[in-house]
């Protein structure tokens, strides 16, 4: 199967490279269509309103299978390699991370997404936070003049069945612009997987522990509405409004069935049979108000942005365990409660001015200031002797506050066929973490600064060279500091470290493009203090236990190839092909970290027009495995297919899209570190049926 994928995505991508050229890169701008991924001098873009595949999936599906990022399902991504992208929303920060952001991209559905936006060498006009760089996800918004809106239906089926609607409404005449759109949806989703641990002392195999687990989720909805209104002044200023909610209910379960042998007798010394239930919700709330004054020319203005943004997440989860001893026959039952009330909330205050001169060079200025405040309440019970107890040693209070200053000016110009940038970002972080129940705080007051900087060569009309550098930091988060622990199960449990420190990177990179169509990248980034969640022994064997640790330092190489391809008037392809490999070296503890390993990616996407409105796509996509720390997951693979057809005079449209039509049943990983080697195999729910309906009413 393996062989098969590869040729598949080596015969689309060298037939791209050799396909006839007599289709120039005019001829896509005639019939008014864009590339499906195109590269700028600061980042990539990747459509997604016209793509017919995005249809039905969520963002965190549709983020999993776009090129360039990796992602664990799990709120972190990779962008070429490099982990810790920093997630926004049209220009906006999510102000969470982990779980809590896989939550939100979980509930937007992809037909709200307009682009994405994959920026892996961001100047200091952006913030500094994301080691990686940055996914910005710009949502749609009507660009038609008078009334009108839409109306969507879309169903899906895997497993089992899951599905949504959705719509909107816009009003725009004489300056004024407003709009608002919702959308709600139903999730059904039924997996499992294969956990294997080995525990070892001094290099032998003490026990060996295999966990079963069935997932089922048969509850989950999610809302999201967003309305805005725009006025255009008539001396240039534009203001503008916005409100984004976003709420989500998940009521999942799972059952475990759990064998453990002992070593070197090979006993089967244990079984265990767990029932898990959960019961999570979040809410969120982006409110944003921003406004522009242009000036003379479109490169001088003032610019002011403010965004408050209050987030919650509610947690009330149960886990039943029944042990028997197998050695001397005896049965056991335990069992855990966990209720967690988690808020945050942000304000965010931003101010740039943008000043062009008459040799063709502008100096941009900028202040923006964060204050990020978290609350976190959780209350644990464990049951002893068919009683249920209050467990005091897992039980806590926990508030956190970051509150970050920046600064930043950036001089651009241009001498002749160079095009040049040069900025510098100052940040000042004051962090709070104080433990309630502990009665202990700790704060942390650091400043940094951020030079950046990139040059463009245009050689000819084809071609131009590039290159760019950055330093980025990632900041350990409220989950990362809370030294309490969180439980997942029975058997896995989670807790912060308060000794973090920031992880630092640096970013370099050069590329080559030719005609808008072909571009070279190739790239080196540096690290130190690298934060990565390590899973160890846990405090007795059979446990395994997940905390950060500053892992030492890291190097990424990294080269890709992106081709725009226009083999005729009907057909269009879009291949991007991504190669690195990443070195981690350090100590953890009493362990010594040497992990490295080469990686590469593929996707293609092909694009078919035929007559009477109808379309289709084809994507395939390939992914070798990537290490990251001590983790090394292994390959994945798939291949999307799906058609559409307008009706009703253009303004109806009929989407069926079968995704995973061929994929890896079951994506693995494989986690060493000290006296613990983990084996994970999972088997998702990634074989779909889609089927959508939408009609546009109005202008």
């Amino acid at each position: 199967m393996k062989s098969t994928i590869l040729s598949i995505l080596f015969l689309c991508f060298v037939a791209g490279l050799y396909a006839q050229k007599e289709e120039t890169i005019e001829a896509v701008e005639v019939v008014g269509k864009q590339a499906a991924i195109r590269q700028y001098a600061d980042k990539m873009v990747v459509d997604v309103e016209g793509s017919v595949l995005a249809e039905g999936n969520n963002v965190l599906e549709l983020l999993e299978k776009t090129p360039g990022l990796v992602s664990d399902g799990k709120g972190n991504f990779s962008i070429q390699g490099r982990a810790g992208a920093n997630v926004r929303i049209d220009g906006r920060d999510m102000y969470v991370t982990g779980e809590q952001l896989a939550s939100i991209l979980r509930g937007l559905q992809a037909s709200e997404v307009s682009k994405l936006e994959l920026m892996s060498n961001p100047s200091a006009r952006e913030d500094a936070a994301g080691t990686a760089g940055i996914i910005n996800i710009v949502t749609k918004r009507n660009a038609r003049m008078g009334f009108g809106g839409d109306v969507s239906l879309r169903g899906a089926k895997g497993r089992e069945f899951h599905g949504g609607f959705g719509g909107g409404l816009h009003y725009k005449v004489n300056g004024i612009d407003m709009y608002v759109q919702g959308n709600k949806s139903y999730d059904r989703t039924n997996s499992h997987n294969l956990t294997e641990r080995s525990f070892f002392e001094q290099g032998n195999l003490l026990s060996f522990q295999r966990q079963h687990e069935k997932k089922r989720l048969d509850d989950a909805s999610f809302n999201s509405v967003r309305a805005g209104v725009k006025y255009e002044f008539a001396d240039g200023g534009v203001l503008d409004g916005s409100v984004h909610w976003m709420t989500g209910n998940y009521k999942p379960y799972a059952t475990i069935d759990m064998d453990t042998w002992s070593y070197p007798s090979q006993v089967h010394a244990e079984r265990a049979w767990s029932q898990n239930r959960f019961d999570e919700s979040f809410k969120n709330w982006t409110f944003n108000v921003n406004y522009a004054n242009k000036y003379e020319g479109e490169d001088h203005f003032l610019k002011f942005n403010f965004d408050f943004a209050p987030h919650g997440n509610d947690y009330n989860n149960r886990f039943e365990t029944d042990i028997s001893n197998l050695q001397n026959d005896t049965k056991t039952s335990t069992g855990r409660t966990n209720v967690q009330d988690l808020s945050n909330t942000t304000y965010a205050g931003r101010l740039d001015y943008s000043r062009p001169f008459a040799d063709a060079s502008k100096i941009e200025l900028g202040w923006k200031g964060t204050y990020f405040f978290i609350n976190n309440d959780v209350v644990n019970t464990v049951l002893d002797n068919g009683n249920w107890m209050p467990d005091a040693a897992t039980s806590n209070r926990f508030q956190y506050t970051q509150h970050i200053e920046a600064l930043y000016a950036i001089y651009s110009g241009k001498y002749k066929k160079l095009e040049y940038q040069a900025g510098l970002r100052g940040e000042y972080t004051f962090i709070n973490a104080n433990q309630v129940t502990l009665n202990k705080k700790n704060d942390q007051r650091y400043f940094d600064l951020f030079p950046s900087g990139s040059l463009l060569y245009n050689l000819n009309d084809d071609n131009t060279l590039r290159t760019s550098f950055s330093s980025r930091i990632e900041r350990p988060g409220d989950h990362d500091i809370n030294v309490f622990r969180i439980y997942e199960d029975a058997y896995s449990y989670f807790e912060g470290n308060p000794d973090l420190k920031p992880e630092k990177s640096y970013i370099t990179e050069i590329g080559h493009g030719y005609r808008n169509k072909l571009f070279t990248t190739v790239g080196v980034s540096y690290g130190r203090d690298i934060i990565n969640w390590i899973i160890r022994q846990g405090d007795r064997v059979g446990e395994n236990l997940a905390r950060p640790e500053n892992i030492g330092r890291y190097l990424n190489y990294s080269a890709s190839v992106m081709y725009n391809q226009r083999v005729n008037s009907w057909w269009s392809a879009s291949h991007y092909v991504n190669a690195f490999y990443n070195d981690y070296t350090g100590e953890i503890g009493e362990a010594n970290l040497a992990s490295k390993g080469s990686s590469w990616t593929a996707n293609s996407r092909q694009t078919l027009l035929f007559k009477y409105g109808f379309r289709s796509e084809i994507s395939l996509y390939y992914s070798s495995g990537v290490t990251t720390g001590p983790v090394r997951t292994d390959q994945r693979y798939g291949m999307d297919l799906a058609a559409e057809k307008k009706m009703f005079g253009d303004r109806g449209m009929i989407k069926l899209a079968v995704n995973g039509l061929l994929r890896n049943a079951n994506p693995q990983l494989t986690s060493t570190y000290g006296d613990l080697t983990i084996f994970y195999s999972d088997f998702p729910d990634n074989r779909k049926v889609l089927l959508s309906l939408s009609y546009r009413f109005g202008n």
